[in-house]
């Protein structure tokens, strides 16, 4: 990993100070254009392995005049480990990822390497990671791995409203499985617990 000065600072992104959440894999945006119209106060950061899918996404935050957002393509590892400082991400959002159930699929899926270790470094302390997903077994599988990484699993967190994209509606007729972890904070670690943004929406 390299050190912490390779990294882009938000500021430098953004062009100030405000807090950052991290969506990963947002696709057209449905649920990122909402919360970042909601929330102009918050910056958004969206990373999209799909180019063509990431221009798209810009160009739908252009037309809304949405100036709180960046998109960037490529593969979500690669950027948080050489491209987002620790402790600098409020909250991520990873919703409906790995839609690759055979083991020959493996390389493809999303935690195949060490992301949950990144989602780590990078929380600030209190900071959470957002999981959804219309497989059961692969929010237990996720968050296991993000466990092992060093989050903490927030049984009691309330779940949030949020908008549904249209591959939810689509596959998750039998539900959606949810999971909130978070970065533990203590005095140690400069405690600091963000008041996440979830627009109330319904």
């Amino acid at each position: 990993m390299r050190s912490q000065r390779a990294c882009v600072s938000w500021s430098a992104v953004f062009g100030n100070e405000r807090r950052v959440e991290v969506e990963i894999g947002p696709g057209r945006g449905e649920v990122l254009l909402v919360w970042a119209a909601a929330a102009p106060a918050t910056n958004f950061f969206a990373i999209e392995r799909s180019g063509r899918a990431a221009e798209a996404l810009r160009t739908a935050a252009g037309r809304r005049g949405l100036e709180n957002v960046r998109v960037v393509a490529g593969a979500a590892e690669c950027i948080l480990a050489y491209g987002v400082a620790d402790d600098s991400v409020d909250a991520y959002h990873i919703y409906f990822p790995d839609p690759w159930p055979k083991t020959g699929h493996r390389h493809r899926r999303l935690f195949g390497g060490n992301l949950a270790g990144q989602l780590r470094r990078t929380l600030v302390p209190g900071g959470a990671v957002h999981l959804a997903s219309d497989l059961p077994a692969l929010i237990v599988d996720l968050s296991t791995r993000c466990v092992d990484a060093g989050l903490v699993l927030d049984v009691d967190g309330e779940r949030r409203s949020r908008p549904t994209t249209a591959f939810e509606r689509k596959y998750a007729g039998g539900g959606t499985s949810y999971a909130r972890l978070v970065r533990p904070a203590n005095k140690q670690s400069g405690f600091r617990r963000p008041t996440l943004t979830w627009p109330n929406l319904t």
